[in-house]
């Protein structure tokens, strides 16, 4: 178990100690009363009550271990991957300034991994357009983008969510989906404005989205990067 795995489980343990502390101080009066009476029942009652807070402790900690070892959700993901780093301790303390760093980025990555819990490979770009109607729902006017590009490996369209950052710029949540080439290149580019209805029938009326609904996506891509 690496060292910063280690502290998580006994931090664990320690948790779930004060949440059964009633059963703690129960069984230590009771072996106290017990043994200054004299009566063996108390402290065997005493003593049970110790026993089952200490095992239902462990069995908390072994059940949120369990959990993070198999949990698929991108945030335990990503926390996984640095508890298990040769330096643990160093990778979780820069996960941790990573996301103490500015509150954007935080809005930023918690949006990407709501994305990640919708999206996979082999949606289609509707899909996509789905997932972020979603996710602005309670917004009244976020910041969107839509995007088309043509290159030589093939066709990419981009739906992407602005979160302002500490310094004046942004720090960008872009979903890409990307397709084989077509006979014509398409480039596109739509901005929301104040209307997030009209920006996505928009997206839906775009020669870039005419085109995915008539071809397979080849590749997923979800993403948070800043822009300055």
């Amino acid at each position: 178990m690496k060292h910063f795995k280690l502290l998580v489980a006994l931090s664990g343990f320690f948790s779930a100690l004060i949440r059964f502390g009633i059963f703690i101080i129960l069984g230590i009066i009771l072996i106290v009363i017990g043994l200054a009476a004299r009566v063996q029942m108390c402290v065997a009652i005493g003593g049970a009550f110790i026993v089952f807070a200490l095992l239902a402790s462990l069995i908390d900690v072994i059940r949120m271990m369990h959990a993070y070892n198999t949990s698929e959700h991108p945030a335990l993901a990503e926390i996984r991957k640095a508890m298990n780093a040769a330096d643990s301790e160093a990778e979780m303390d820069k996960l941790m300034a990573q996301y103490g760093s500015d509150p954007g980025l935080v809005e930023a990555r918690s949006a990407r991994f709501y994305l990640q819990e919708l999206l996979h490979e082999g949606c289609s770009f509707e899909d996509v357009i789905k997932a972020y109607e979603s996710l602005v729902q309670s917004e009244e006017t976020p910041s969107l983008e839509y995007s088309c590009v043509t290159d030589e490996e093939g066709v990419m369209l981009f739906l992407t969510k602005s979160f302002d950052d500490r310094n004046g710029e942004f720090f960008q949540l872009r979903t890409c989906l990307s397709y084989d080439k077509p006979d014509r290149d398409i480039t596109e580019l739509k901005l929301s404005g104040e209307d997030k209805e009209k920006f996505f029938e928009a997206v839906r009326s775009s020669k870039g989205y005419k085109y995915s609904c008539e071809n397979e996506g080849r590749e997923l891509k979800i993403f948070v990067e800043p822009t300055g």
